[in-house]
């Protein structure tokens, strides 16, 4: 992929060329990298001008100032850190480095989330129902760390055309209980299925068809589903609490 590529031009001509046949029901899985790449997401590090904020946190956190700035102009809000990396909220969702990339990005450069991954997500899905006449869901994958787990797990940026969650309260368990505040993440759990297939290095697997996931399929859902409010988190709540 290229800067300035079409993004659903190259799905389905990948496509094609790979002979899958889309079904009714698949998700397709497309690495958030790929879409920022087409979106030309891709920042010269020695192109910005750092503050004194980000050198302040850059001495801190032992970061690189240009990337401490970096991360400071995409970050909705800094919580912390530690040596290397920021912990930042972004677009809703917890983070590292506010989605700011060095890896597989070209020397001197960092690689942003894309812009819009719901709509890009939305996007795609309509190009596929268009060229194949199948109602497939679409996500954007990107990794994440899971606190006190080591090592990275999928997380689902842009969504489109299937329920992220599932909804579990009100039913009842093997003993009969009634279920208070179970749900399902779909969308992660699929997300972390096709981030096992991509790889993180060289695999270069920059899309997977998820098929017979256990999705319940909507031409208007999107991520908006899946976002939790700060305060109802447990983990970020603490965060202004003052508790543990």
């Amino acid at each position: 992929m290229k800067p300035g590529q079409s993004l659903n031009d190259e799905v389905i001509r990948t496509v094609r060329w790979s002979k899958i046949k889309l079904r009714n029901g698949d998700i397709l899985a497309v690495a958030s990298k790929i879409v920022s790449v087409c979106e030309r997401r891709i920042v010269k590090l020695q192109d910005l001008s750092v503050t004194r904020r980000a050198r302040r946190i850059a001495r801190k956190w032992k970061m690189n100032p240009l990337l401490a700035q970096l991360v400071l102009d995409e970050a909705d809000e800094v919580l912390g850190g530690v040596r290397g990396f920021l912990l930042t909220v972004k677009g809703g969702m917890l983070t590292a480095n506010a989605g700011v990339d060095l890896k597989n990005s070209p020397p001197g450069t960092a690689t942003l989330w894309p812009s819009d991954p719901d709509r890009t997500a939305r996007s795609l899905r309509g190009a596929l129902a268009a060229e194949y006449s199948v109602r497939v869901g679409v996500i954007l994958v990107d990794s994440r760390v899971t606190p006190l787990r080591l090592g990275t797990t999928g997380l689902a940026l842009g969504i489109s055309g299937f329920f992220p969650v599932e909804d579990h309260r009100g039913k009842r368990d093997l003993y009969g209980r009634k279920i208070l505040v179970t749900e399902t993440n779909v969308a992660d759990d699929v997300a972390a299925a096709a981030h096992l297939m991509m790889g993180e290095v060289t695999s270069k697997v920059g899309a997977v068809v998820i098929r017979a996931a256990p999705a319940k399929f909507d031409s208007h859902a999107d991520s908006t589903g899946i976002k939790l409010a700060a305060r109802r988190c447990l983990i970020l709540s603490n965060f202004w609490s003052g508790h543990g």
